[in-house]
């Protein structure tokens, strides 16, 4: 006998325990899947935040659901796995979201070890919760067995436009997530027509990516046998789905004003009653009433007595945008009278609602809705709308995904690891030994070495020279007869690489044992991305990286063709590449720095695509004289300019311009703030300044007045930062030996931090 398919469904989301419209749909798919078939069991997996019951929902579900909940991770966590560490929870400076999709993919994991492998796990696309999952699968680390799936119910990035939001990085980057987890699904679940044609020309995929949409009618909401008789009486003007902004209360008050106007004869009220999910816009919303008309416009809350209320009256839902309404069948279902917005996509034409059989849609407009309610007014009964769900894809015969991590061909292909250096010889030989210590045996190893001058230098070169004549060594050197900079380096080893894949590396930085065999075998069985990119922990010891107590990370999204033109969250400096890609492609030597950013933002522009790690497998050195030291914010802004002019025109379809308003709107003081401690080529265009610098900066300011105290205490704390390591100002170096020490108790470093953050807050707004 065979065993039930395993179903999780990842949400925070679930009817009767939290309110939303996701949370409807999946109660109404468990409770029919369950009422139809045996041979299936369910899971439902939350966030830590969620503070739902998992007995309480198991009840509920009289036992036949399973539910989870996933741990929060503590702040400082140095268990290895693969090679690497899973980066802790305020590593994550991108978007809440990618903490978030990591814990996660974390619990997942967890449940796997203790046996619960799922055939079926499936994400919501708001937030872009599957990018970690869908990632480990990709590159073989973990969920193979299981087909992982993104419903299309409407994602943050697709409602924006609509929510009128201001923008920010994290905005942006929750819009890359969300593009990310639908572009690299197993498959995407869309409920009716248009919905995924609407998603892909929103984000600028191709149309082979509909080749993996399936569209299936959810059960929306309960069919009655009988809907009785309505009273008689002057029908009100309903709003019953949320004050919200894309749900166009506004357009309701106006349109339901005007009717109020051009009809004088018209006694019934307006009565919003719904939750508000947006203060600013309800305050706004209601001055928009006309003074006269004010007691006809009822605010009353949602309505215990829904289902009656919505018999008697005109029910409108003038929302710009839905990828379904449950309202709408709700409110058919109960006997009500529909106005709708013919301009949503959830009432376009294929959807079950058809103007002047069980519904009345306008266009949109003030105007049209106007002319809509007097016909709903004026109207007979309509007929009630007519639906039938679909049976999900989790209960059909599907295919069963490839779960094999071996590489298609019956060879190893070649790397080629290009190494450049200048005046870094005290370094490369760890840089050397890291890649020695690859588990992955076709290398080949070329070091560049850009004009360096130290005599140390030279004697390591010397040596590695003599290694590979006498042949103790396969290193392959190349020395430049002048300075050529980073990007000619890099291009004159490309030329000199002979394998199917180039691994840059930078002399003073390490690579862990497992990422080259990793990422090779990842592309080789997906010929659909080109680029993996490993996410990165900062060291300044070599004691440091040996235990793996980073002191920063450097997190990265991938293929961000939006986000990336103004933040370098692509990849470090070092990612495993096709060979290929340099046949049309190559560093621009023209850029003295952000080199790699441009590299990359290019080729994310170019339609190709990225994996990336979720644990760290790239080390980079925090170190003295790095050359992003000079990079100022002018000199930042001129770089960013620079980078700009490289790309090809047109912009790809898909990219969002207004993320240059992150550049354009953002006072030099400010951009300051944005850019991290401009520390190193990664953390440059990366990270945001941590809190504790520009905690310790404020204090470090008042003590500059008083210079006895001043100098005493800058004396007391000298000598904390390692030899070799970043040159930074002493403050850094004691209040990163202060949060190192805090991170250390996991309930205590949440506790400062959020202490921290409230008083800074506090400050600024003069409290």
């Amino acid at each position: 006998m065979m065993s039930p398919r395993r179903v999780c469904l990842v949400t925070d989301e679930l009817y009767p325990f939290t309110a939303g419209g996701i949370g409807r749909i999946l109660h109404n798919l468990i409770e029919e899947s369950l009422r139809r078939t045996e041979d299936v069991e369910i899971h439902v997996l939350f966030p830590s935040y969620v503070t739902v019951s998992p007995l309480e929902v198991e009840q509920y579900f009289q036992g036949k659901v399973k539910a989870h909940v996933a741990r929060s991770r503590p702040e400082w966590d140095v268990s290895f796995d693969e090679g690497g560490v899973y980066p802790p929870p305020g590593a994550f400076t991108d978007t809440p979201c990618h903490a978030q999709s990591m814990e996660l993919l974390l619990h997942l994991r967890r449940l796997a070890a203790e046996g619960t492998h799922f055939d079926v796990i499936e994400f919501p696309d708001y937030r872009g919760w599957a990018f970690c999952a869908i990632q480990e699968k990709l590159l073989g680390c973990g969920l193979l067995e299981s087909e992982i799936v993104v419903r299309l119910h409407s994602t943050a990035g697709i409602l924006a436009p609509f929510e009128r939001q201001v923008l920010s990085r994290e905005s942006l980057g929750t819009f890359e997530f969300e593009r990310k987890a639908l572009l690299d699904a197993d498959l995407v679940v869309a409920h009716v027509p248009g919905i995924a044609e609407f998603n892909r020309a929103y984000y600028g995929f191709s149309r082979t990516w509909l080749d993996k949409v399936v569209q299936e009618f959810p059960p929306v909401a309960p069919k009655s046998e009988l809907v009785p008789l309505r009273s008689e009486g002057e029908r009100d003007l309903l709003f019953v789905t949320k004050i919200q902004p894309f749900k166009r209360s506004d357009l309701f008050i106006r349109g339901a004003a005007s009717f109020m106007r051009a009809f004088p004869e018209y006694r019934g009220n307006a009565v919003l009653a719904c939750h508000t999910a947006n203060a600013a816009y309800l305050t706004y919303v209601q001055s928009l009433i006309p003074e006269d008309l004010k007691p006809r416009f009822i605010f009353s809350g949602p309505s215990k007595d829904r289902d009656e209320m919505m018999r008697q009256g005109i029910v409108v839902i003038p929302s710009d945008y839905e990828s379904v309404n449950l309202t709408a069948y709700e409110a058919s279902g109960a006997g009500a009278t529909l106005v709708l917005n013919g301009a949503c996509i959830a009432f376009a034409p294929g959807s079950p609602f058809i103007n002047g059989v069980n519904c009345h849609t306008f266009n949109g407009t003030v105007e049209g809705l106007v002319e809509t309610l007097e016909r709903a007014w004026r109207s007979p009964t309509l007929r009630p709308v007519e639906w039938t769900a679909d049976v999900p894809y989790w209960e059909k015969e599907r295919k069963k995904p490839e779960v094999s991590t071996q590489a298609r061909r019956s060879g190893l292909p070649r790397v080629s690891v290009l190494i450049t250096n200048h005046n870094l010889g005290r370094f490369l030989p760890e840089t050397l030994e890291s890649v020695a210590a690859s588990n992955y045996p076709e290398l080949e190893v070329i070091v560049v070495d850009d004009a360096s001058t130290s005599a140390f230098d030279h004697e390591v070169l010397a040596r590695i020279e003599e290694d590979a004549k006498t042949g103790l060594s396969g290193v392959k050197l190349i020395r430049n007869l002048s300075n050529r900079g980073l990007p000619a380096s890099r291009n004159i080893g490309l030329r000199a690489a002979t394998g199917e894949y180039i691994l840059p590396l930078d002399a003073d930085d390490c690579i862990s044992p497992t990422f080259i065999r990793m990422a090779v075998e990842a592309l080789e069985r997906h010929r659909e991305f080109d680029v993996v990119v490993p996410s990165t922990g900062y060291f300044d010891s070599d004691e440091s990286r040996a235990q793996r107590r980073f002191i920063d990370y450097a997190l990265f999204i991938g293929d961000c063709p939006s986000l990336g033109m103004v933040a370098n969250r692509l990849s470090c400096a070092t990612s495993l590449m096709r060979r290929s890609l340099f046949d049309r492609i190559r560093y621009n030597e023209q850029m003295t720095s952000y080199e790699d950013w441009d590299l990359y933002l290019r080729l994310a522009h170019a339609g190709h695509r990225f994996l990336v790690t979720n644990a760290l497998h790239f080390h980079y050195r925090r170190r003295k004289g790095s050359m992003i030291s000079g990079v100022n914010p002018r000199r930042h802004q001129e770089l960013v300019f620079q980078l700009h002019q490289n790309l090809a025109r047109p912009l790809p379809e898909g990219v969002q311009l207004a993320a240059f308003m992150l550049l354009s709107s953002t006072s030099d003081s400010q951009r300051v703030a944005a850019e991290p401690p401009l520390a190193s080529a990664v953390v440059a265009a990366v990270a945001e300044v941590p809190l504790r610098y520009n905690v310790v900066d404020t204090l470090n300011s008042t003590l500059k007045r008083i210079p006895a105290v001043h100098g005493l205490l800058k004396r007391a704390a000298s000598g904390l930062t390692p030899d070799g390591a970043e040159e930074r100002p002493t403050r850094y170096a004691l209040v990163d030996l202060v949060n190192r020490t805090l991170k250390s108790v996991p309930a205590v470093h949440p506790w400062v931090k959020q202490v921290v953050k409230t008083t800074r807050q506090w400050g600024k707004t003069g409290g």
